[in-house]
């Protein structure tokens, strides 16, 4: 018997600079992607920093808006 594997297209890739895939908000925010069972995403190490292949548009989009919030967050001077 032939076991078929079933691809999926890759519509994105994002690469997170500075970050590892053991990073504890990346952590989490897979733990939020699998809570809500959204695209299928794929996370691997890239050249400067943890990459992450999405099956869908939407949560490239989120991911892509979650770290310019994080890198906002941590710019900005606390008062």
């Amino acid at each position: 018997m032939v076991k078929r594997r079933k691809e999926e297209e890759i519509v994105g890739v994002l690469e997170f600079e500075g970050r590892t895939g053991e990073d504890s908000e990346v952590m989490n925010w897979l733990a939020e992607h699998k809570a809500r069972n959204g695209g299928k995403i794929r996370v691997s190490r890239g050249s400067t920093g943890v990459r992450v292949a999405f099956s869908k548009a939407a949560d490239m989009a989120l991911w892509q808006e979650r770290s310019m919030q994080a890198s906002k967050g941590k710019r900005s001077p606390r008062s």
